[in-house]
C-alpha cells in the first residue's frame, strides 16, 4: 500500500487516523519541526527537457526540490514563491503573539509535497475548552503549506470533538462567507509581505470561537425530525446543486452506494456514534452533525491506497472536508 503520510507526530488521545509517532508532552516550534521531520529546506531549480541530444531550459517553469534528498516536489510557473517549514513555524509562532500555542501534531503529506501544524489554543482567557450541552469540544488553530503547488498557505480555527478527536472543519466554511479569522496566500512575489500582515488579519480573538459556540449550542437545543436526516445526508454528500429544507428526498430511492451511506449515518446519529447517546444531546441537529463528522473521519471507505493516510487527507483538505462544511452549513439552514 502507499502512504500519503510521509511523517507526523501527535500528542494525547490516539488521533482517528492512528497514524504518527506518539510524544509525551505539547511542543514548541522548536521542538515540533524536528519530531515531525519538517527540519528540512526547498530549492527552486531550472527545468530541462532533452531535444536533439542537447538539454534545453524551459524558461518559464522552476523545480521545487527537496534538499535533503533531491527529491521534485512540484514543477510550477517561475512566479511561484516557496515558503520554507522554518518559515510556516515561524509564521504560526508570530500569529499566535503571546506563544501560548502548543503543538499537538505536525507532519507532511504526498511525500512532503503539503505540510500541516496544528495547535490547541488558551482561550484568551476563556478557557481551551467549549462545552456544548456537556460535549467537550477544544480550540484548535490549524496551518497547511503546499509546496506542489496545489495547495496555498492556509490557516484557519478549526473545533475537534474530544469525545473522539473528530476535525469539525467549520472554519473554512466561515471563511468562504468572507469572515476574516481564515488567512489564505497564494505562492506569489507577495506573500512574505501577507504573512507579516498576517497577525492583523487574522489575530488570536475570541470572535470565532463566540460564533461557533453560539451555533453549535443552538443545533444542540433542537431535535432532528426523522425526515430531516435523508436531506441532510443527500445536502452532505451532493456533488452538485443544492438541496433546501422543503425538498422532499425518499430514502428508498438512494443508489446502494448512497443507501449503504445513510444506514451507516444513522446507525451513528441513533446511538453509536462516540458520545452521540448522550441524553442533552442526543437526536439533535448537533448530533446529526456529528454523525456525518465521524462517518468522514471513521467509516468512510477509501481506495487506492492505506486508507487511514487518505481519511487524514480527505478530512482537512479533500472530499471530506467539503462533506463536513455542507451538512455544517444546511443543518444551520434548518
Amino acid at each position: 500500500m502507499s502512504h500519503e503520510v510521509e511523517t507526523m507526530f501527535y500528542y494525547g488521545a490516539t488521533p482517528w487516523h492512528g497514524l504518527g509517532k506518539k510524544v509525551a508532552k505539547a511542543l514548541t516550534a522548536e521542538e515540533a519541526i524536528k519530531i515531525a521531520g519538517l527540519d528540512w529546506e526547498v530549492e527552486t531549480v531550472p527545468v530541462y527537457h532533452p531535444w536533439q541530444n542537447e538539454m534545453t531550459q524551459i524558461e518559464n517553469k522552476i523545480a521545487i526540490r527537496r534538499v535533503t534528498d533531491g527529491r521534485i516536489l512540484g514543477v510550477l510557473s517561475i512566479n511561484f514563491t516557496p515558503v520554507q517549514n522554518i518559515e510556516a513555524f515561524e509564521f504560526f509562532d508570530e500569529v499566535v503573539a503571546d506563544k501560548v500555542a502548543k503543538y499537538h501534531t505536525a507532519g507532511s503529506l504526498l511525500n512532503g509535497a503539503r505540510i500541516w501544524m496544528l495547535a490547541k489554543l488558551n482561550g484568551n482567557g476563556k478557557g481551551s475548552t467549549i462545552s456544548i450541552q456537556g460535549d467537550a469540544v477544544d480550540k484548535y488553530l490549524l496551518l497547511m503549506n503546499g509546496h506542489d503547488g496545489g495547495l496555498a498557505l492556509k490557516m484557519f480555527f478549526t473545533p475537534i470533538r474530544v469525545v473522539c478527536m473528530n476535525t469539525l472543519m467549520v472554519a473554512e466554511t466561515q471563511a468562504l462567507r468572507g469572515r476574516s479569522e481564515t488567512f489564505y496566500a497564494r505562492h506569489t512575489e507577495g506573500i512574505k509581505g501577507r504573512m507579516i500582515e498576517a497577525r492583523d488579519i487574522l489575530g488570536i480573538s475570541v470572535k470565532f470561537y463566540d460564533d461557533f459556540t453560539e451555533k453549535a449550542r443552538r443545533l444542540a437545543r433542537i431535535q432532528l425530525p426523522p425526515a430531516e436526516l435523508p436531506r441532510l445526508l443527500v445536502a452532505a454528500f451532493q456533488t452538485t446543486g443544492a438541496i433546501r429544507p422543503e425538498d422532499v428526498v425518499q430514502p428508498e430511492e438512494f443508489s446502494k452506494r448512497r443507501e449503504q451511506q445513510f444506514q451507516t449515518v444513522t446507525r451513528l446519529f441513533e446511538g453509536e456514534g462516540k458520545g452521540l447517546d448522550a441524553p442533552k444531546i442526543k437526536g439533535t441537529k448537533w448530533a446529526a452533525y456529528n454523525a456525518i463528522v465521524e462517518y468522514v473521519d471513521y467509516a468512510r471507505e477509501h481506495h487506492g491506497g492505506n486508507p487511514n493516510d487518505l481519511r487524514l487527507r480527505s478530512a482537512w483538505l479533500g472530499t471530506g472536508a467539503q462533506i463536513k462544511k455542507r451538512a455544517w452549513d444546511y443543518m444551520l439552514k434548518l
